[in-house]
């Protein structure tokens, strides 16, 4: 018997230097007997599910220093998987299966942990997706699987639906239906959240004594200066200065870059200057000396920008010149790290339901000694699952209490969009609608026609006419381009809904426009909760709310 769980024991344990990948640690353990042999093998011994999880894997980031490190990408779940290993065959445990989030921080609330959210399902239904029976969880440490009180409630509910099963630390297993353990667990729950905000704290505070004192930012060198971040590295910034200069002067930032590729210079990645790229370089507070953070600029407190310690490429006044060259929404400060996107591009969505469908999770909270009861009510968005039936969800990230088969959503939307297309081609009438201003682009048109006939019979002269034509030559490409997106979602609006289900099934619809023919036919789709223990995909729990 323990020569066999020796062996089972090797299968469990992490190589000493693990793989780049850590996708190579999830799943059942290589060399495992199949469910009914192992168990027809050791019949009394308990078959334990490992989890690991890392908050932040810089070598997964850094790929230059993790070359020259003897750890890889990976390597720190890959130590925790084996000490499990190590731990499970000490307690005289088999590892039957492995969830691993690497590079995945537990105490942000809009953070998804995909392993953890599968653990969780298959604690939930009592076997692995292999069908190996699961007696009890193995990890390193409580806190990885806890860091906030949601979790660990989710994670005890889950693990004692069958009070048999055991939660296996270094110290031993624990028995979460005993009250003592609960007090303890609990107990460390608290110390768990309270350190989390201590070292949340801890940097922030870091970070506000630099800027205090006007010390660069952390992390890579900045384009135009040395790896120390404060002196400048003369060909970059020559270039820098000069770009910023000739961007005043009204030079095209491609332009600036097509020199950059003359002068053979590329970004601090190796890759070659974009226009994006450079407007993001050319504004940066940081070139005439500013700091700033999180997309504002840094004040003392007499309300003047903190002057850092590092030499400078331009004077604050060319900085400022050379931002108002670019719109709001391109410069560093409208675009850098951390600031929110003023841009207007939506954030890419990779599921049809995302956002239509809204949760109906009813949640419980507590006032002045009352109970009241309300609906979560907040967007659901689509996440990757272990599942071959549901290879992917819709989850509600504001209480992670709600998700849904993400195929089983997609089919049933499919299926009320033809309806109700169906339905509307009875009643559909083409409604012919004018532009409103084509009278306006008429009278602009007309106006510079005229203009560019007196100037061709000398009746006007070369200044006038230069100074006159391109403001109406703005104003009528601007007109013409309201035009043609009104006359698009005019097109778009009399198609025939019967046009409209056919380009839908025929697949020559894309995600995008799916999505803009349910936005347009739904004003949401309500998801109740589903019924514990019960994984069977239920249509009924989707409600539409029809525009």
């Amino acid at each position: 018997m323990s020569t066999s769980r020796d062996q089972y024991a090797i299968a469990n344990t992490a190589p000493e230097e693990a793989g780049p990948d850590d996708l190579e640690l999830r799943g059942r353990p290589a060399g495992l007997a199949p469910p009914d042999e192992l168990v027809r093998l050791h019949p009394d011994t308990p078959f334990l599910i490992a989890y690991s999880r890392i908050s932040d894997d810089w070598r997964k980031h850094n790929k230059k220093k993790a070359a020259t490190s003897a750890w890889s990408a990976g390597k720190g779940v890959a130590n925790q998987h084996r000490r499990n290993g190590r731990n499970a065959a000490r307690h005289g445990a088999v590892i039957v299966h492995r969830y691993t989030d690497n590079d995945l921080t537990a105490s942000k609330r809009n953070v998804v942990r995909p392993d953890f959210q599968a653990m969780l399902r298959d604690l939930r239904r009592g076997q692995t997706p292999e069908g190996y029976p699961v007696h009890g969880i193995i990890c390193v440490d409580q806190d990885r699987v806890q860091r906030t009180d949601r979790d660990w409630e989710d994670f005890v509910e889950a693990i004692t639906l069958d009070p048999s099963r055991r939660f296996y630390t270094p110290s031993g297993p624990m028995d979460l239906t005993e009250e003592s353990e609960i007090i303890k667990t609990g107990i460390m729950a608290v110390v768990n959240k309270a350190e989390s905000m201590k070292k949340k704290r801890r940097i922030r505070d870091w970070h506000q004594d630099r800027i205090l004192d006007g010390l660069p930012h952390s992390g890579p060198r900045p384009f135009g200066w040395n790896e120390d971040r404060t002196t400048l590295r003369r060909a970059e910034s020559d270039f820098l200065a000069w770009a910023i200069d000739e961007r005043i002067k009204g030079k095209a930032v491609q332009t600036l870059c097509d020199e950059s590729k003359r002068r053979e210079l590329t970004g601090t990645r190796r890759n070659d200057l974009v226009p994006q790229t450079l407007t993001q370089m050319m504004t940066a507070p940081r070139v005439c000396g500013y700091r700033a953070n999180r997309g504002e600029l840094v004040l003392d407190d007499d309300n003047e920008p903190i002057v850092g310690i590092w030499e400078t490429v331009t004077t604050p006044e060319k900085w400022r010149a050379v931002c108002a060259t670019f719109g709001a929404g391109s410069t560093y400060l409208a675009r850098g790290s951390g600031t929110p996107r003023i841009t207007g591009i939506p954030k890419t969505v990779k599921y049809l339901g995302s956002t239509l469908l809204r949760c109906q999770y009813r949640i419980e909270e507590e006032k002045d000694g009352a109970v009241t009861t309300r609906v979560c009510n907040e967007p659901m968005g689509g996440t990757k699952a272990a599942s071959k039936r549901s290879p992917y969800v819709y989850t509600c990230s504001t209480c992670s209490r709600n998700a849904i088969s993400g195929p089983m959503v997609d089919q049933q939307l499919q299926r009320l969009v033809l309806a109700k297309l169906k339905k509307a081609q009875a009643t559909f009438i083409a409604v012919k609608v004018a532009w409103p201003d084509e009278e306006k682009l008429q009278q602009k048109a007309d106006k510079l026609a005229g203009l560019e006939k007196q100037w061709q019979a000398d009746e006007v002269p070369d200044a006038m006419f230069y100074r006159l034509a391109p403001p109406l030559e703005r104003q009528i490409k601007k007109l013409r381009s309201e035009r043609a997106k009104f006359e698009l979602a005019a097109a778009t609006q009399n198609e025939a809904p019967n046009d409209v289900a056919k380009k839908w099934l025929a697949g020559e619809y894309d995600l995008a426009q799916k999505r803009q023919v349910l936005f347009e036919i739904f004003a949401a789709v309500q998801v109740l909760p589903g019924q514990k223990g019960n994984k069977t995909p239920n249509p009924k729990r989707l409600i539409p709310v029809w525009k």
